[in-house]
Protein backbone atom coordinates (compact mmCIF):
# COMPACT_ATOMS: atom_id res chain seq x y z
CA UNK A 1 0.00 0.00 0.00
CA UNK A 2 1.05 3.68 -0.77
CA UNK A 3 -0.27 4.54 2.97
CA UNK A 4 2.77 4.27 5.11
CA UNK A 5 1.69 1.47 7.95
CA UNK A 6 -1.04 0.46 5.86
CA UNK A 7 -0.99 -3.26 4.67
CA UNK A 8 -3.82 -5.48 2.19
CA UNK A 9 -5.22 -8.82 3.89
CA UNK A 10 -7.23 -11.27 1.79
CA UNK A 11 -9.87 -13.84 2.93
CA UNK A 12 -11.39 -16.93 1.37
CA UNK A 13 -15.24 -17.26 2.59
CA UNK A 14 -18.27 -19.18 1.94
CA UNK A 15 -21.83 -19.65 2.89
CA UNK A 16 -23.19 -22.21 4.99
CA UNK A 17 -26.38 -23.85 5.95
CA UNK A 18 -26.71 -26.20 8.78
CA UNK A 19 -22.30 -26.56 8.68
CA UNK A 20 -22.86 -27.75 5.43
CA UNK A 21 -21.03 -25.44 2.39
CA UNK A 22 -23.80 -24.00 0.02
CA UNK A 23 -22.84 -24.46 -3.99
CA UNK A 24 -21.64 -21.39 -5.90
CA UNK A 25 -21.34 -19.39 -2.69
CA UNK A 26 -17.74 -19.24 -2.21
CA UNK A 27 -15.45 -16.14 -2.87
CA UNK A 28 -12.40 -14.16 -2.03
CA UNK A 29 -12.23 -10.15 -0.94
CA UNK A 30 -8.62 -7.90 -0.65
CA UNK A 31 -8.62 -5.64 1.28
CA UNK A 32 -6.30 -2.23 2.67
CA UNK A 33 -5.90 -2.12 6.59
CA UNK A 34 -4.97 1.32 7.94
CA UNK A 35 -2.12 1.74 10.87
CA UNK A 36 -5.12 1.87 12.65
CA UNK A 37 -6.58 -1.43 12.05
CA UNK A 38 -9.98 0.21 9.85
CA UNK A 39 -10.32 -0.60 6.49
CA UNK A 40 -9.80 2.07 4.24
CA UNK A 41 -10.99 0.27 1.20
CA UNK A 42 -11.49 -3.24 -0.51
CA UNK A 43 -13.42 -5.71 -3.19
CA UNK A 44 -14.85 -9.06 -3.50
CA UNK A 45 -14.60 -11.69 -5.62
CA UNK A 46 -17.60 -14.37 -5.83
CA UNK A 47 -17.51 -17.48 -7.27
CA UNK A 48 -19.04 -17.32 -10.55
CA UNK A 49 -22.67 -19.11 -10.94
CA UNK A 50 -24.68 -20.90 -13.47
CA UNK A 51 -27.55 -18.95 -12.65
CA UNK A 52 -27.49 -15.57 -10.05
CA UNK A 53 -29.01 -17.26 -7.01
CA UNK A 54 -29.96 -14.38 -5.53
CA UNK A 55 -32.74 -15.18 -2.48
CA UNK A 56 -34.99 -17.57 -4.46
CA UNK A 57 -31.97 -19.51 -4.90
CA UNK A 58 -30.61 -19.73 -1.51
CA UNK A 59 -34.72 -20.40 -0.22
CA UNK A 60 -34.93 -23.28 -2.66
CA UNK A 61 -31.27 -24.68 -1.29
CA UNK A 62 -32.39 -24.21 2.78
CA UNK A 63 -35.78 -25.78 1.55
CA UNK A 64 -33.78 -28.92 0.07
CA UNK A 65 -31.85 -29.22 3.08
CA UNK A 66 -34.56 -29.18 5.49
CA UNK A 67 -36.22 -31.83 3.46
CA UNK A 68 -33.21 -34.22 3.27
CA UNK A 69 -32.95 -33.97 6.91
CA UNK A 70 -36.17 -34.39 8.16
CA UNK A 71 -37.78 -35.83 5.14
CA UNK A 72 -41.11 -36.32 7.88
CA UNK A 73 -41.90 -32.32 6.61
CA UNK A 74 -43.13 -33.87 3.18
CA UNK A 75 -46.21 -34.83 4.98
CA UNK A 76 -47.48 -31.48 6.27
CA UNK A 77 -46.39 -29.97 2.87
CA UNK A 78 -47.98 -32.66 0.22
CA UNK A 79 -51.19 -32.13 3.14
CA UNK A 80 -51.17 -28.33 2.51
CA UNK A 81 -51.74 -29.00 -1.44
CA UNK A 82 -54.16 -31.52 -0.90
CA UNK A 83 -55.89 -29.01 1.54
CA UNK A 84 -55.88 -26.03 -0.78
CA UNK A 85 -57.54 -28.40 -3.29
CA UNK A 86 -60.33 -29.51 -1.12
CA UNK A 87 -61.05 -26.60 0.53
CA UNK A 88 -60.74 -23.66 -1.75
CA UNK A 89 -61.19 -24.79 -4.99
CA UNK A 90 -62.84 -28.32 -5.48
CA UNK A 91 -66.23 -29.39 -6.42
CA UNK A 92 -67.56 -32.85 -5.47
CA UNK A 93 -65.03 -33.59 -2.62
CA UNK A 94 -66.72 -30.72 0.69
CA UNK A 95 -70.44 -29.86 0.21
CA UNK A 96 -70.79 -26.30 -1.17
CA UNK A 97 -69.64 -24.07 -3.96
CA UNK A 98 -65.54 -23.40 -4.17
CA UNK A 99 -64.24 -20.47 -3.34
CA UNK A 100 -63.58 -18.77 -6.80
CA UNK A 101 -67.82 -18.55 -7.16
CA UNK A 102 -67.89 -15.87 -4.16
CA UNK A 103 -71.17 -17.41 -2.94
CA UNK A 104 -73.29 -14.85 -1.26
CA UNK A 105 -74.49 -17.20 1.35
CA UNK A 106 -70.65 -17.96 1.85
CA UNK A 107 -69.81 -14.37 2.51
CA UNK A 108 -72.92 -13.82 4.68
CA UNK A 109 -72.47 -16.87 7.11
CA UNK A 110 -68.34 -15.48 7.69
CA UNK A 111 -69.78 -12.29 8.42
CA UNK A 112 -72.17 -13.11 10.68
CA UNK A 113 -69.91 -15.77 12.47
CA UNK A 114 -66.99 -13.24 13.04
CA UNK A 115 -69.56 -11.03 14.70
CA UNK A 116 -70.61 -13.63 17.42
CA UNK A 117 -66.97 -14.31 17.63
CA UNK A 118 -65.63 -15.83 20.98
CA UNK A 119 -69.59 -15.58 21.39
CA UNK A 120 -69.62 -12.45 23.25
CA UNK A 121 -72.15 -10.54 21.44
CA UNK A 122 -75.23 -13.49 21.60
CA UNK A 123 -73.87 -13.89 25.09
CA UNK A 124 -74.67 -10.32 25.90
CA UNK A 125 -77.82 -10.09 24.00
CA UNK A 126 -76.30 -6.94 21.40
CA UNK A 127 -78.46 -5.73 19.39
CA UNK A 128 -76.25 -6.34 15.77
CA UNK A 129 -75.70 -10.20 16.99
CA UNK A 130 -77.16 -12.38 13.62
CA UNK A 131 -78.67 -15.74 14.69
CA UNK A 132 -76.50 -18.42 13.36
CA UNK A 133 -77.14 -22.25 14.27
CA UNK A 134 -75.38 -22.78 17.42
CA UNK A 135 -73.55 -25.93 16.42
CA UNK A 136 -72.03 -24.08 13.93
CA UNK A 137 -70.98 -21.40 15.89
CA UNK A 138 -69.89 -23.78 18.40
CA UNK A 139 -67.44 -25.21 15.75
CA UNK A 140 -66.21 -22.14 14.49
CA UNK A 141 -65.54 -20.41 17.84
CA UNK A 142 -64.06 -24.05 19.17
CA UNK A 143 -61.33 -23.99 16.67
CA UNK A 144 -60.57 -20.11 16.90
CA UNK A 145 -59.74 -20.71 20.22
CA UNK A 146 -57.85 -24.15 19.67
CA UNK A 147 -55.71 -21.81 16.77
CA UNK A 148 -55.08 -19.03 19.65
CA UNK A 149 -53.69 -21.72 21.96
CA UNK A 150 -50.50 -21.79 19.80
CA UNK A 151 -50.01 -18.88 21.32
CA UNK A 152 -47.93 -20.63 23.56
CA UNK A 153 -45.54 -21.50 20.80
CA UNK A 154 -44.55 -17.85 20.38
CA UNK A 155 -40.93 -18.05 21.28
CA UNK A 156 -40.67 -20.36 18.04
CA UNK A 157 -37.71 -18.64 16.15
CA UNK A 158 -36.60 -16.98 19.15
CA UNK A 159 -37.83 -13.83 18.58
CA UNK A 160 -35.47 -10.41 19.73
CA UNK A 161 -36.24 -7.41 20.80
CA UNK A 162 -36.79 -4.79 17.56
CA UNK A 163 -36.73 -8.05 15.47
CA UNK A 164 -40.72 -6.95 13.77
CA UNK A 165 -43.29 -9.86 13.74
CA UNK A 166 -41.67 -13.48 13.84
CA UNK A 167 -42.52 -16.04 10.75
CA UNK A 168 -44.78 -17.98 13.58
CA UNK A 169 -46.52 -14.61 14.75
CA UNK A 170 -47.50 -14.02 11.54
CA UNK A 171 -48.90 -16.88 11.06
CA UNK A 172 -50.78 -17.02 14.34
CA UNK A 173 -52.18 -14.43 13.11
CA UNK A 174 -53.34 -16.07 9.86
CA UNK A 175 -54.15 -19.02 11.67
CA UNK A 176 -57.13 -16.73 12.96
CA UNK A 177 -58.51 -16.29 9.54
CA UNK A 178 -57.50 -19.51 7.39
CA UNK A 179 -56.44 -21.77 9.98
CA UNK A 180 -54.53 -24.75 8.42
CA UNK A 181 -53.54 -22.89 5.06
CA UNK A 182 -51.40 -21.18 7.39
CA UNK A 183 -50.31 -24.15 9.69
CA UNK A 184 -49.27 -26.85 7.26
CA UNK A 185 -47.43 -24.93 5.17
CA UNK A 186 -45.38 -23.23 8.25
CA UNK A 187 -44.44 -27.04 9.56
CA UNK A 188 -43.34 -28.03 6.73
CA UNK A 189 -40.88 -24.56 6.21
CA UNK A 190 -39.81 -23.88 9.69
CA UNK A 191 -36.41 -23.64 11.37
CA UNK A 192 -35.68 -26.29 13.47
CA UNK A 193 -34.01 -25.82 17.23
CA UNK A 194 -30.51 -27.39 17.11
CA UNK A 195 -28.41 -28.51 19.89
CA UNK A 196 -26.05 -26.24 19.95
CA UNK A 197 -28.79 -23.53 20.26
CA UNK A 198 -29.21 -24.48 24.10
CA UNK A 199 -31.60 -23.15 26.49
CA UNK A 200 -33.87 -20.22 25.76
CA UNK A 201 -34.25 -17.93 28.62
CA UNK A 202 -37.04 -15.56 29.50
CA UNK A 203 -35.10 -12.82 29.23
CA UNK A 204 -33.62 -13.37 25.78
CA UNK A 205 -37.06 -13.22 24.13
CA UNK A 206 -38.75 -9.96 23.15
CA UNK A 207 -41.18 -8.38 26.59
CA UNK A 208 -44.18 -8.74 24.54
CA UNK A 209 -42.86 -12.54 23.14
CA UNK A 210 -42.24 -13.79 26.93
CA UNK A 211 -45.50 -11.51 27.99
CA UNK A 212 -48.12 -13.69 25.79
CA UNK A 213 -46.54 -16.63 24.87
CA UNK A 214 -45.67 -17.75 28.57
CA UNK A 215 -49.16 -15.97 30.27
CA UNK A 216 -50.59 -18.40 32.70
CA UNK A 217 -53.88 -16.82 32.16
CA UNK A 218 -54.35 -16.41 28.25
CA UNK A 219 -54.46 -20.60 28.14
CA UNK A 220 -56.99 -20.40 31.08
CA UNK A 221 -59.31 -17.91 29.11
CA UNK A 222 -58.70 -19.47 25.53
CA UNK A 223 -59.48 -23.21 27.17
CA UNK A 224 -62.49 -21.86 28.99
CA UNK A 225 -63.89 -20.54 25.22
CA UNK A 226 -63.52 -23.81 24.02
CA UNK A 227 -65.39 -25.38 26.66
CA UNK A 228 -68.21 -22.25 25.92
CA UNK A 229 -68.01 -23.14 22.56
CA UNK A 230 -68.56 -26.94 22.71
CA UNK A 231 -72.00 -25.78 25.72
CA UNK A 232 -73.13 -23.66 23.31
CA UNK A 233 -73.12 -25.29 20.51
CA UNK A 234 -75.33 -27.93 22.25
CA UNK A 235 -77.93 -26.36 24.34
CA UNK A 236 -77.81 -22.71 23.13
CA UNK A 237 -80.78 -20.80 21.06
CA UNK A 238 -83.29 -23.49 22.47
CA UNK A 239 -86.33 -21.75 21.19
CA UNK A 240 -84.62 -21.45 17.77
CA UNK A 241 -82.98 -25.20 17.58
CA UNK A 242 -84.76 -26.97 19.69
CA UNK A 243 -83.17 -29.98 21.61
CA UNK A 244 -79.94 -32.31 21.42
CA UNK A 245 -81.82 -34.32 18.30
CA UNK A 246 -83.36 -31.69 16.39
CA UNK A 247 -80.20 -29.45 16.29
CA UNK A 248 -78.30 -32.03 15.72
CA UNK A 249 -80.29 -33.52 12.56
CA UNK A 250 -80.70 -29.65 11.36
CA UNK A 251 -76.49 -29.59 11.95
CA UNK A 252 -76.37 -32.15 9.53
CA UNK A 253 -78.40 -31.02 6.80
CA UNK A 254 -76.09 -27.39 6.95
CA UNK A 255 -72.84 -29.05 6.03
CA UNK A 256 -74.27 -31.46 3.80
CA UNK A 257 -74.34 -27.92 1.29
CA UNK A 258 -71.94 -25.74 3.71
CA UNK A 259 -68.21 -25.42 2.45
CA UNK A 260 -67.70 -23.29 5.28
CA UNK A 261 -69.12 -25.94 8.08
CA UNK A 262 -67.48 -28.22 6.41
CA UNK A 263 -64.04 -26.94 6.25
CA UNK A 264 -64.46 -26.03 10.07
CA UNK A 265 -64.31 -30.31 10.76
CA UNK A 266 -61.39 -30.49 8.06
CA UNK A 267 -59.68 -28.09 10.62
CA UNK A 268 -60.65 -29.83 13.76
CA UNK A 269 -59.09 -33.21 12.45
CA UNK A 270 -55.62 -31.19 11.08
CA UNK A 271 -55.09 -29.59 14.38
CA UNK A 272 -55.71 -32.78 16.25
CA UNK A 273 -53.18 -34.64 14.07
CA UNK A 274 -50.70 -31.98 14.13
CA UNK A 275 -50.65 -30.01 16.94
CA UNK A 276 -48.01 -31.83 18.91
CA UNK A 277 -45.48 -31.25 16.10
CA UNK A 278 -43.85 -28.02 17.83
CA UNK A 279 -43.54 -29.47 20.84
CA UNK A 280 -40.22 -31.49 20.75
CA UNK A 281 -38.50 -27.80 19.93
CA UNK A 282 -40.55 -26.15 22.73
CA UNK A 283 -39.05 -28.81 24.99
CA UNK A 284 -35.20 -28.16 23.31
CA UNK A 285 -35.71 -24.48 24.04
CA UNK A 286 -36.96 -25.05 28.08
CA UNK A 287 -33.81 -26.96 28.72
CA UNK A 288 -35.24 -30.34 28.27
CA UNK A 289 -34.15 -33.78 26.35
Amino acid sequence: SSVPGSFSVGVQWHVENDGSPLPFTRGCSMYVVSPSLLITSGFDVPEPAPLKQGDFGLGLLSFASKIIAEPVRVLPLALSVVYFFVVFLSNGILPGADATQLEARTWEEVRDLSLNFFLVAPSLGLGFSPTVHPMLEGVFNLLLSWAAMFSGFLAEGRPKEGGGLSAFAKVLIGMQFLTSAFYLPYLGLRDSEKDADGPLFLEDLSPTYALVGESKVAPALLASVGVSSVLWGLFARVDEFGGLQERWESFGALLAVDRVGASFLVDLAIFAAFQGWLVDDDVKRRGGA
